[in-house]
């Protein structure tokens, strides 16, 4: 049988014809796409297409990217669709450090309201982005929207390093986490407002410096027996319904205790039991056991002493 779907392509705001959009369709649960190129007036067409439900995607570097849910029975043909794509609105600037420095690694986040599963609330736009090795980024193409800016990565090494440092801790007090200007929250955060088109550049982003505090606690109740394969995983969140923020774990000791550093911000924290490593060394979580929340690590010498998390047999 055969199905088929075909089109054309224009400017939302002009209405002119469009030639450079990247046109891929995808068949929902199966992997692969097919791809296609406009023609000199800006449409397309596919052709025998298997029965079942599709995802037409627009990409381009100027415009915001738009997808189409299809759905194709028997003989279906679908045509004359018309696809106004909306001219993007970019962020564009550059992040340093306090000495004027680009940072080693970064990438950045755009954040705005959504919904995830069902549950409305603050999501990524469109994941992370890379920042350019000289300091500057640019957004992809934005739909208008509030948007806040999140920056993840780490700092140069310093000039002269502290000759006594352990090697992992002065490699921890280079790496950065927050959300423009200073703010470990969206609800501290500064927004930008995107209209179609417009383009907000020249953004000065200074890396605030990182500030690590000290969390202590205990882990009770019913432990496994073999407690050097359990450790407490802290994920930062940081009000927003996608999991933006970095985490990482450290091992329990043998008598339920341990020790973590954390920058400022909100956390998730779990208990997790490891599967023993494998020969090429990796392993595997086996189960969670408990979660609790560390909340308002926000203020100078925040370190957090004498928190339990309990685990029911």
């Amino acid at each position: 049988m055969n199905r088929s779907v075909s089109g054309c392509v224009v400017d939302e705001t002009t209405g002119e014809p469009l030639t450079s959009p990247d046109v891929r369709l995808y068949r929902i649960g199966v992997a692969g796409e097919t791809c296609t190129t406009l023609n000199e007036h800006g449409c397309f067409s596919f052709s025998e297409l298997p029965e079942g439900e599709y995802s037409l995607a627009f990409y381009d570097k100027k415009y915001v990217r738009r997808n189409e849910r299809l759905t194709f029975n028997e003989s279906e043909t679908i045509a004359g669709l018309h696809i106004a794509l909306k001219p993007g609105g970019f962020l564009s600037g550059k992040i340093l450090d306090e000495n004027q420095q680009p940072p080693e690694r970064c990438h950045f986040s755009l954040i705005r309201t959504g919904e995830r599963r069902g549950e409305s609330g603050y999501i990524s736009d469109s994941g992370d982005h890379k920042v350019s090795e000289d300091g500057s980024f640019c957004s992809p193409p934005l739909g208008s929207a509030r948007y806040f800016l999140r920056f993840a990565g780490i700092l140069r090494k310093p000039a002269v390093a502290i000759p006594t440092e352990p090697l992992h801790l002065a490699m921890q007090k280079r790496v950065f986490d927050f959300l423009y200007p200073d703010a470990q929250d969206i609800s501290d955060a500064t927004s930008f407002d995107v209209e179609v088109g417009q383009m907000i550049s020249g953004l000065q982003i200074q890396i605030p410096r990182p500030v690590w505090h000290t969390v202590r606690g205990k882990v009770t109740g019913d432990l496994p027996k073999v407690p050097n394969r359990i450790n407490v995983m802290f994920s930062r969140t940081m009000g927003t319904i996608d999991m933006l923020g970095g985490g990482g774990g450290t091992r329990v000791e043998q008598d339920g205790t341990f020790e973590y550093q954390v920058q400022s911000g909100d956390y998730s924290v779990e208990v997790w039991e490891f599967a023993p490593p494998e020969p090429d060394g990796r392993t595997r979580v086996l189960r969670s056991f408990a979660v609790t929340n560390i909340t308002n690590i926000r203020v100078t010498n925040a370190d957090l002493y004498g928190i339990e998390i309990h685990i029911l047999s």
